[in-house]
């Protein structure tokens, strides 16, 4: 069974992780100066690599100054990377060059990661024309500009699409090919010489908004050979009006009423994981927004046993895969193990607590884990587990300098004298501060 960690990685760019060159208003309050950087991509790198995964799923990937979508993020972070995978952890891992989709504000790139090993080939299941791009279904193949040349292999390889029971672009160069990133009604578009596409492309919570990425793999170890399909989502963010009808509600409904979802291939593994900005615990979006998966798909965060949701904290804090910022954050024991004071809770706009989730069909789903990387994981420090809640099972470190800073597993007493004292101190560059700096969301982890 494959493994895939999906993460949104706050404002994930080459300067955030690598290069630290534009000023910020943290910088400073951060005690690293020039290796604020290098200390975000020492948190980032052990949390991806922990559990030897892969696939590598980022979202949230900044686009830098190039706008287009359907083009390729100029921004260096997502190769950076790679660049820093293969020299500490493995030569094999590839990058599915990331292109923009959304517009303005609302624009950014999806980075998948994969391993590319000798039997696992990218499929597409779109091609790249050349240049610039677009990547679209069924054109003639290019090559990538020069930023992405060694995305799939240093050095680079020509190495051909498999045939046998592969669904997409079999004989075509696998460096050559591309991402889908737009949609059409009954998947106008889909694989190598595909169908072409209807003018009208589906929208995901109104126009402009963020489509999912796309990407396609074969693994020729088995007999017969085994085809994935991975769709990458960041939901368009808002829960308002009425979460029946909220942008992120509609926009997840729409991803999983595709074509390219509903409709599965021989021999194929479908899995849809994001950023659905849909929160769990709100009956009234979920019902909505995750409907169209309810009949062929496993859900990786629910409760399980055919427990009911809990209502409130500790037991929510099970589920939950956003923080708080670290203005607002707390060692409060007054929600219990693992949310503290830091675990979002509902707010106004509905797009907090547990927003980041997937749905695979097609296989069979173990190992899922959150990856907090304050508590730690899994999330058994306190036992037993309230019932129906998952605490996962894959291990990950706290990624605090001081981990007693958190008091886990019962927090501090806010009644208590020095209870202010030891804010301070969970709260600091090297605790919370640094996870937070890293990312506002907790990792998912999974085998499919």
């Amino acid at each position: 069974m494959p493994r895939m960690i999906f993460w949104n990685v706050n404002v994930f760019s080459e300067d955030k992780f690598f290069i630290r060159e534009r000023e910020r208003k943290r910088d400073e309050e951060e005690a690293w100066g020039e290796d604020a950087a290098q200390n975000y991509l020492k948190v980032l790198f052990n949390a991806i690599t922990a559990n030897n995964p892969d696939f590598i799923v980022i979202v949230e990937a900044r686009p830098g100054s190039n706008t287009g979508e359907g083009t390729l993020l100029s921004d260096g972070g997502a190769m950076q990377l790679l660049r820093y995978l293969r020299a500490n952890d493995s030569a094999q891992w590839a990058l599915v060059p990331p292109v923009i989709s959304g517009l303005g504000n609302a624009g950014e790139g999806i980075a998948v990661y994969f391993r590319r090993t000798a039997t696992l080939y990218f499929t597409g299941p779109w091609r790249w024309p050349g240049g610039a791009g677009p990547a679209a279904p069924g054109v003639m193949v290019g090559d990538y500009r020069s930023q992405y040349q060694d995305a799939f292999s240093n050095p680079v390889d020509n190495r051909t699409v498999p045939g046998g029971n592969n669904l997409y672009n079999a004989g075509e160069i696998e460096r050559k090919l591309a991402g889908q990133w737009r949609y059409f009604g009954g998947g106008g578009g889909g694989g190598g010489g595909g169908a072409g596409a209807a003018p009208a492309p589906i929208g995901f919570g109104g126009d402009g908004t963020r489509s999912p990425f796309r990407t396609t793999f074969y693994d020729s170890a088995t007999t017969p050979g085994r085809n994935y399909s991975i769709l990458a989502c960041h939901a368009a963010p808002s829960q308002l009006p009425t979460p029946a009808t909220a942008p992120s509600t509609l926009a997840t409904q729409a991803i999983g009423n595709l074509h390219e979802v509903q409709n599965i291939g021989a021999n194929e593994t479908i899995v849809v994981v994001g950023d659905f900005n849909v929160s769990l615990f709100v009956a009234a979006a979920t019902a909505v927004a995750y409907a169209p998966f309810a009949a062929n798909y496993v859900q990786v965060i629910n409760t399980v046993g055919g427990a009911a949701l809990p209502a409130g904290y500790p037991a929510r804090g099970y589920l939950s895969t956003h923080i708080v910022s670290d203005n607002h954050a707390t060692p409060s024991n007054a929600r219990g193990y693992p949310a503290f004071g830091y675990m979002s809770e509902l707010d106004a706009y509905g797009q907090y607590d547990s927003i980041d989730n997937a749905f695979v069909r097609n296989g069979a789903v173990a190992s899922a884990t959150i990856a907090n990387l304050i508590t730690g994981a899994p999330y058994t420090a306190v036992m037993p587990v309230p019932a129906g809640m998952p605490p996962g099972t894959l291990t990950y470190a706290s990624a605090l300098s001081d981990p007693k800073s958190l008091n886990s597993p019962k927090g501090y007493d806010p009644a208590g004298d020095d209870f202010d004292d030891e804010t301070e101190w969970f709260l600091d560059i090297v605790n919370y501060g640094l996870v937070y700096g890293v990312s506002d969301h907790l990792p998912l982890v999974f085998d499919f």
